[in-house]
């Protein structure tokens, strides 16, 4: 893979990752809206990754804003697994290197943080 295709390619992600973060926030904004319910009424819904498929079934507001700021939160990490991937076709074992430690950082991050 060309340096053009590959900075074509994230770009790619990066833009179909800020929109669809973007939709799924604004049906839930907007959700909450229908519903009247505010961003401070208590008590709003935690994250539960268990509950978010029959959230989103129900077209609950919080479903909704959740896996939005779910896919804002994976999009950077979706870049980087795809900057690996062209660095690797392109035999940039360096790159490959540290994207493979930048990736390892995130999991390692999110999985701390979900234990805690």
């Amino acid at each position: 893979m060309n340096d053009a295709r590959l900075e074509r390619t994230i770009g790619l992600v990066l833009g179909a990752g800020a929109i669809v973060s973007f939709c799924l926030l604004a049906m839930g904004i907007a959700g909450m809206g229908v519903t009247h319910v505010g961003p401070l009424d208590r008590p709003f819904p935690p994250f539960d990754l268990n509950r978010l498929g029959s959230d989103l079934a129900a077209l609950k507001p919080a479903g909704f804003l959740w896996l939005g700021l779910l896919a804002v939160i994976l999009t950077p990490s979706v870049r980087v697994l795809a900057s690996l991937l062209g660095f690797a076709v392109a035999g940039e074992r360096r790159m490959v290197a540290v994207a493979a430690i930048v990736l390892t950082a995130i999991c390692l991050s999110a999985a701390l943080g979900a234990g805690g």
